[in-house]
């Protein structure tokens, strides 16, 4: 199959609005990616396009760069949204095509508003989740929230070295971080530059046992349910059926399904009011905070005050475009239902406000029936959720260490207390926990399925909430669950009256291997051709410590203008340890102005599947823009006796490049004098024996592209 080229696609548009800022011609490209048109390709098109405008742009004479900016300013914005794009499909791609800040310093100012930048901000995280749960599929996004106020933007992790798990141990915390900002964009580029500023983060001793969150999840959650109709479609309940069904005392409604769960710590009132016409549709956009906004209006509008409730629920119709049943932020103050005849959905999304996440399987994302996290069937919730919400009073839940044989009473009686009820075990491996627990058909746990009942049910989770929790078996008597890798085995030996045996088998671990984890940095750098520039691949191994030490090949790829090299072809490592090699790559004099892709793949030797790739760029960029330089002291004209104290002439240059200077020369009547490498740049002339007359001090600055710039001025002596 064949594909257009792509200087031809993406920017065309672009290309005709500048009209004669440039002629370009682009370099090709190796790509990690393959040859389809990805958004990565046509993201490198746009840049090269952009960096080749902007080096035609610089060597215009001063007069006509004025009046060609909002040319600049135009490719600008376009390559924002091609970056917008690549961030959005793949964080970690994308800060490896991010402009180096030598090049982004060469901006005019209109430009660099479209370019991103470097930012240190504090402030709180959360996340937005949305639930179709008739596909089974969510869409979580990452919201930062800035301390100094204005609209939250949107939050990625592009470390190579992060997961999911580290942005939901920021969720609902404050922190402070180091990232680059596109836009309403913010990518942080190394987790290590995310400082959390509260407490409740997952830590690990020294003895190198999990701690679980200390923060329990309590108090009424007064709640304000706003119904709202659609200018074409009204809603088929009633405010008082929703208020039953959120804030009822008895039954299947929210309420009760928390102060079971919780033992009473948490409960939810409130009030459901409405419906009010909102100016929306069932067929338009799924604007939901526009409606939002327009509800709580409407309900100010009717006397009603949504800002005294610590939640607001928003009720609509069906509207086609979302592709969700409910969305809320998490944690939050704010959810939106689109199944009003469903208490388990309006349980579900207000559980997102409160930091409950999803109840899994490790192959379905609402998996886990047995929660109202999962599936939003309104049953009590898992082991795993309540222990770490705090709901577990002291001395329900075990911690077992040792093997052994272990009675355990059934998690639905919440009533009990002083008897395990939930056995929790470190999962070594990955720093989670395994909980063991037993459920019964009692209270809102009666509709239970019976794949639950009277079984023990294991889970796995981190310990700290936000976090999945992911259903791995219900074992029925005499069945077993095994973790290899760290040598566990849970055996339910059968139940009776509510109390389950189980017995637990702690042996010597295997060994499992994982894709090495590696990381390439700095992620872009820029080069004149001719150049070399030298990159740090890190490599951690994730095998489990039974593997001992392994042995990774290291490997690299460059594209065609570009050599590169590794400074060792192989790492041995421990697991959970990390080293780096140097990559050094060179572009020849010819190498055109463009963006290179660069691959270093760190891959097992005893694993032909183990094997990891990270990606980086090398930026070319032929400067040809000489520097500025001026002569600062003395003034021209300056007229000195050349006897006594003024027999030594002190100069003083200043010396700017976006490139940076490598050095200033100063010369007096032709004369070397000094070479300064550092501002201020200063030098000193002894015209003690000069003859009385005319003399010229030149100050000559060269750049760091080797670009070089004068400026002189004459003394005299009498």
């Amino acid at each position: 199959m064949k594909y257009p080229s792509r200087r031809l696609q993406a920017w065309q548009p672009v290309a005709a609005a500048v009209g004669l800022l440039c002629s370009l011609t682009l370099p090709a490209h190796a790509s990690h990616i393959g040859e389809s048109l990805s958004v990565d390709q046509q993201f490198i098109g746009v840049n090269d396009q952009f960096l080749n405008a902007l080096q035609q742009w610089e060597k215009m004479p001063a007069s006509i760069r004025a009046a060609r900016v909002a040319q600049l300013v135009t490719m600008a914005a376009h390559r924002q949204e091609h970056l917008i794009a690549l961030l959005q499909k793949n964080p970690q791609v994308a800060a490896a095509r991010m402009m180096p800040k030598d090049l982004r310093d060469r901006l005019p100012a209109q430009a660099a508003a479209y370019v991103e930048q470097e930012v240190s901000v504090q402030g709180s995280v959360f996340a937005n989740v949305s639930d179709n749960f008739a596909q089974g599929v969510s869409k979580a996004i990452y919201k930062f929230q800035s301390s100094t106020g204005g609209p939250a933007v949107n939050l990625y992790l592009s470390d190579a070295s992060a997961s999911e798990r580290d942005m939901l141990q920021w969720v609902g915390k404050k922190l402070s971080l180091r990232g680059m900002q596109i836009a309403d964009h913010l990518a942080v580029l190394d987790k290590k530059q995310v400082q959390l500023m509260a407490a409740g983060s997952t830590t690990t001793t020294s003895t190198g046992t999990l701690a679980a969150s200390t923060t329990t999840v309590q108090g009424d959650q007064h709640t304000l349910s706003i119904l709202v109709n659609f200018t074409d479609k009204a809603l088929t309940c009633t405010p008082a059926d929703v208020a039953s069904r959120l804030f009822g005392t008895t039954g299947s409604t929210v309420n009760n399904n928390y102060r079971e769960s919780s033992r009473g710590l948490v409960s939810f009132s409130g009030q459901a009011v409405g419906p009010f016409t909102i100016p929306y549709t069932s067929t338009g956009t799924c604007d939901y905070s526009s409606w939002g906004s327009a509800a709580e209006a409407a309900a100010k509008a009717a006397g009603i005050d949504p800002t005294q409730y610590a939640h607001v629920n928003y009720v609509t119709p069906p509207n086609g475009t979302c592709g969700w049943t409910g969305l809320a932020y998490m944690p939050g103050r704010q959810s939106w239902v689109q199944a009003c005849g469903s208490t388990g959905t309006f349980s579900h999304e207000l559980g997102h406000n409160i930091s409950l996440h999803h109840a899994a399987t490790p192959t379905a994302e609402y998996g886990d029936a047995s929660d109202p996290m999962g599936g939003a069937r309104l049953v009590d919730h898992n082991a795993a959720n309540r222990t770490m919400a705090g709901w577990m009073p002291a001395g329900t839940v075990a911690d077992v260490g040792s093997g052994g044989t272990y009675s355990l009473t059934t998690v639905s009686n919440f009533t009990s207390v002083g008897t395990p009820q939930v056995l929790r075990l470190v999962k070594a491996d990955t720093a989670e926990f395994y909980y063991v627990s037993l459920r019964e058909a009692m209270n809102l746990d009666a509709t239970l399925g019976t794949q639950y009942v009277d079984t023990i049910s294991v889970h796995r989770s981190t310990g700290t909430l936000p976090a999945k929790t992911y259903l791995l078996q219900s074992l029925a008597a005499g069945q077993s669950f095994t973790d290899a890798t760290n040598g566990i085995t849970i055996t339910n030996q059968g139940a009776v009256s509510g109390v389950a045996t189980v017995s637990v088998a702690i042996a010597g671990a295997v060994c499992t291997r994982s894709a090495p984890t590696v990381a390439v940095s700095p992620s872009s750098q820029s080069a004149t051709p001719g150049s070399s520039r030298s990159y740090t691949v890190t490599v951690t191994n994730k095998n489990s410590t039974a593997c001992g030490t392994s042995t990774f090949n290291l490997s690299q790829l460059s594209p065609s203008g570009l050599s590169g090299s590794l400074s060792a072809s192989s790492l041995s490592l421990g697991a959970g340890a990390s080293a780096s090699v140097t990559l050094t790559e060179s572009s020849s004099t010819t190498t055109a102005t463009g963006t290179y892709t660069l691959d270093a793949t760190a891959a097992d030797s005893a694993s032909a599947t183990s094997a990891s790739t990270s990606h980086a760029s090398y930026v070319v960029y032929t400067d040809t823009t000489p520097p500025t330089v001026a002569i600062t002291s003395p003034v021209s004209g300056y007229t000195t006796s050349g006897n006594g104290s003024q027999a030594n002439v002190s100069i003083a240059a200043s010396a700017s490049d976006a490139s940076g200077i490598k050095m200033v020369e100063f010369y007096g009547d032709g004369r070397l004098l000094a070479q300064d490498t550092a501002s201020p740049y200063t030098a000193s002339w002894n015209v003690r024996k000069m003859a009385k007359g005319s003399h010229t001090i030149k100050a000559r600055a060269y750049d760091n592209a080797g670009n070089i710039a004068e400026q002189s001025i004459t003394i005299n002596i009498n």
